[in-house]
């Protein structure tokens, strides 16, 4: 996971979402965002735009996406990634290929407009009511233009089975930032082969950044939704509980670097498993103590781990910390391969823990 963790290291959030796309997933990509901008006082201004853009790209996706295509190694996607002085919205869905000329078409002629002939676009469709099968006639992209100010980035592939996938991404910078290249430019072909490696890996969703109350809630509930889609059984139950008591621990017992308590966290498919994995600074100190805790976990059976963590319910051993152990013997039982994990040591001396688990 170290190796992902500094892949996106310039970014102070990136939350990859690659599951069931509707309507309150948006609701938590908000949330997540408006946590952010409110601990970025640099970025205020921009919080209802960005907020806004949310919701219009995810209603893009769900509007234009090829709902009965089924195409291998593709994911509808969406993707929010956030600096200092500002962030970047993207998304891919496919397209069926019958659209995607006059998709693309679509997109040269805003691209070519003014802000004020994009206002008087925007109004002639609004008096005329042009309305398409797939919605307003432009009337997204029209107000993806107009909020963000700028071209809009976007390309189109072909694959297979008659349909292109579509990705398109926004940048909203504080309106105070000095003048400079656009980074969605070069943004989008970096995110296209990440977004690829994550389809390749079959992930659902990854997370890069802070780990708090405010984010840990959001994330839950999207994993929530992909998990349980009518009455939660006692096997998805067990899933939640696990995945909650690791973001629990990183938010816990990480480290801070640079006064916030970053780390990494992604939950794939894998048949019909998942597999989850995380990774967060711990301090030198921590190191030799969980790894002797982790590599006694790992020689006990099932039976021997199930059995210690009702002894440790009984007779809890409290800490500064929480109850001693009682967290990663809650992990290892629900377990269904053994636990993996690594310690790395970075350039700067810092212990990275990784820890990566599987789930049936």
């Amino acid at each position: 996971m170290y190796k992902v963790y500094e892949y996106l290291r310039d970014e102070k959030i990136c939350l990859s979402y690659l599951g069931l796309i509707n309507d309150s997933i948006t609701v938590k990509f908000i949330d997540l965002s408006d946590f952010f901008i409110k601990n970025s006082g640099n970025l205020a201004k921009i919080k209802n735009k960005t907020s806004f853009l949310i919701v219009e790209c995810f209603q893009n996706t769900i509007r234009h996406r090829d709902k009965e295509a089924k195409v291998e190694g593709h994911k509808d996607f969406f993707q929010i990634n956030a600096w200092d002085n500002g962030v970047v919205l993207s998304s891919c869905n496919l397209v069926e290929q019958q659209h995607v000329e006059e998709l693309s078409n679509k997109i040269i002629h805003i691209n070519s407009l003014s802000p004020e002939e994009l206002k008087k676009m925007h109004e002639e469709i609004l008096v005329r009511e042009e309305i398409s099968a797939k919605g307003g006639a432009g009337l997204g992209l029209i107000d993806m233009a107009r909020r963000t100010g700028k071209p809009l980035r976007y390309n189109l592939t072909s694959i297979k089975n008659g349909v292109s996938e579509f990705f398109i991404a926004l940048e909203v910078l504080n309106p105070n930032e000095p003048a400079r290249p656009p980074k969605v430019s070069f943004y989008l072909e970096k995110e296209i082969a990440f977004y690829k490696q994550l389809v390749e890996k079959d992930v659902l969703l990854l997370y890069r950044g802070e780990f708090s109350k405010e984010v840990m809630i959001p994330l839950i509930e999207m994993m929530e939704h992909n998990f349980a889609t009518g009455d939660v059984s006692s096997k998805e139950k067990r899933k939640l509980v696990t995945i909650v008591e690791i973001l629990q621990n990183m938010s816990k017992h990480g480290k801070a670097v640079n006064g916030s308590k970053t780390g990494i966290f992604s939950i794939a498919e894998a048949g019909d498993s998942f597999v989850v994995e995380s990774g967060n600074f711990i301090e030198q100190t921590d190191a030799k103590q969980l790894k002797e805790s982790l590599d006694a976990v790992k020689a006990m059976s099932k039976e021997e781990v199930v059995a210690l963590y009702k002894k440790r319910l009984a007779t809890p051993d409290i800490t500064d910390k929480g109850n001693s152990g009682l967290g990663l013997l809650e992990i290892a039982r629900n377990t269904a391969k053994p636990i993996e994990y690594e310690f790395t040591e970075t350039p700067e001396k810092e212990i990275f823990f990784s820890f990566k688990i599987t789930l049936q």
